[in-house]
């Protein structure tokens, strides 16, 4: 968090990949990787898009204490940090990760409907479409 709001921009806006958090605090980019998501859990940064984040506008650094009161007195009130459910709200954005977790697991394990025969899928619908065709009227 502390290397994050070294390296943002006025606002909050941070461009850096993960490797280079990683090659500059001599972490493991899957560290990194663990780190950024917890943040964001905490709601005190989100991913724009891969290699951009965004600080929330209440530990982010402003050119003047008008802009940040601004940015602030404009954010959703689902981002404050300082409410009483802080605690709750991380504990509830951990708790849906892992359910996802769960869930994307327990379907890769399923078993598929039909065997993944491609050439032998490609031979029933040849066959299927000269049936109908054939018995198509002209």
């Amino acid at each position: 968090m502390l290397f994050l709001l070294g390296v943002q921009e006025p606002g909050g806006r941070i461009v850096i990949t993960q490797e280079d958090i990683a090659s500059a605090l001599g972490m493991k980019r899957s560290a990194v990787g663990l780190s950024l998501q917890h943040l964001q859990f905490a709601r005190i940064v989100w991913r724009e898009r891969q290699g951009v984040y965004q600080l929330n506008p209440q530990v982010a650094g402003f050119t003047t204490p008008a802009a940040a009161e601004e940015t602030i007195r404009r954010m959703d009130e689902a981002y404050y940090l300082d409410v009483d459910d802080f605690e709750e709200r991380y504990q509830a954005a951990v708790e849906q990760h892992q359910e996802e977790l769960r869930r994307k697991a327990a379907i890769r394990k399923m078993p598929p409907a039909r065997p993944t025969d491609l050439a032998a899928h490609r031979q029933r619908r040849s066959r299927q479409g000269h049936r109908a065709t054939a018995a198509a009227p002209e």
